[in-house]
């Protein structure tokens, strides 16, 4: 059960929104609200996606569970190939892996869809497929899968502390125009990409738990989890040649990283984001090499083949953070369980080792996406 289906699932990464697709000022609606109109008439896209992680267990990889609520679709192909001007504009994507390495895949179409929020607190519903509720103080994320008809019952759980945020040391603006600099000319893709382009993340992470049933057989999970909203205007393929995003839960710390070549650019960008025991150590956008402090540089190594989809891989990432005052913390992540291998697409869970330089390391697990339009090649 791969193909368009990993595909789908998969395009989550925090992206876009804009005009064309009906944007929504922000300060109208909650952090895990509705950001733009998605229709038949329009090329949007917006979802809500949430993964969970287990532990890494003696002679298992970690078990995983990606289940993303999707309003269009994210890449040019799949909609053709989910129907063209017939496809559902509502649906549900789920993927991951078992503990003993075998994958799954699912596509659940819905009658319809709602967002709902009272203050902070959200409602999705995903009419005959699912739905979701996020807490008002944004502690407490759930899912509800009921769709025995195709094999998926069950519920997931996100429980956390940690401090909701966008992606450029912001609390007001979830675009990542502040990274640009000022009186800079933009292409049409740039203007996308900074000034069109939404990342809202409500659980940078915390304790999650998963209980379902996929086709007849239980999967349960305790680990961790993470919850974020994105949406774009256009699909990913349009704008974007590589996006490499990371989600990685360490001991105390909770981070993410992106990585982005836009098409077109010279201006490939990251974002860092790194947070202790609920305080917020680093949260920044920029250009990459733009400056020392306040940065983070994502370094790839290894490497290896993946025969599915016949590309070379990497093996894992270092992430260096380095704060505004210039502490540096560091992160070794490791790629264990492939549970996407497209030849635009792979993602990873595995493992992440890591902490400031020089002082105490801790251990934890990491889940990371590639995505990959452009087919450009990784040699190592």
């Amino acid at each position: 059960m791969r193909g368009a289906f990993f595909l789908a699932s998969s395009a989550i990464l925090g992206l876009a929104s804009s005009c064309l697709a009906g944007l929504v000022k922000r300060q109208s609606i909650p952090h895990d609200g509705q950001y733009i109109n998605v229709n038949s008439q329009n090329n949007a896209t917006e979802w809500w996606w949430v993964q969970v992680g287990g532990p890494i267990e003696d002679g298992q990889g970690p078990a995983s569970f990606h289940v993303t609520f999707y309003q269009g679709y994210p890449i040019s192909a799949l909609k053709e190939a989910a129907g063209g001007a017939s496809a559902p504009e509502n649906y549900i994507v789920i993927n991951g892996a078992f503990a003993n390495g075998t994958v799954f895949a699912y596509q659940i179409p819905a009658a319809s869809s709602s967002v709902t929020y009272q203050g902070e607190a959200v409602t999705g519903t995903w009419a005959g497929a699912g739905s979701f509720q996020n807490s008002a103080d944004l502690s407490k994320f759930t899912v509800s899968l009921d769709a025995p008809e195709f094999g998926v019952t069950g519920t997931l759980e996100i429980n956390t502390d940690g401090p909701s945020h966008f992606g450029c040391n912001t609390t007001t603006s979830p675009y990542f125009d502040s990274a640009i600099p000022a009186g800079a000319s933009l292409s049409a893709n740039e203007e996308i990409f900074f000034k069109q382009l939404g990342w809202a993340t409500s659980q940078p992470g915390g304790d999650a738990k998963v209980d379902v049933v996929l086709s007849g057989s239980p999967l349960t999970i305790t680990g961790k989890g993470y919850h974020d909203a994105n949406w774009m205007p256009q699909p990913i393929d349009q704008f974007m040649d590589e996006w490499f995003f990371f989600d990685a839960q360490v001991g105390p710390f909770d981070l993410s990283a992106v990585y982005a070549a836009i098409t077109g650019s010279t201006n490939d960008f990251t974002t860092g984001f790194l947070e202790h025991s609920g305080t917020i150590l680093q949260n920044q956008c920029s250009l990459q090499g733009s400056r020392k402090d306040d940065s983070i540089s994502i370094t790839p190594y290894g490497l290896g083949f993946d025969a599915p989809s016949g590309v070379n891989v990497m093996e894992g990432f270092i992430l260096d953070y380095t704060l505004a005052n210039g502490d540096q913390y560091q992160f070794n992540l490791t790629g264990l369980s492939l549970v996407l291998d497209q030849p635009i697409y792979h993602r990873w869970v595995g493992s992440a080792v890591g902490g400031q330089v020089d002082g105490e390391q801790y251990s934890g697990v990491v889940m990371y996406d590639w995505l990959n339009p452009s087919l450009r090649p990784y040699n190592g």
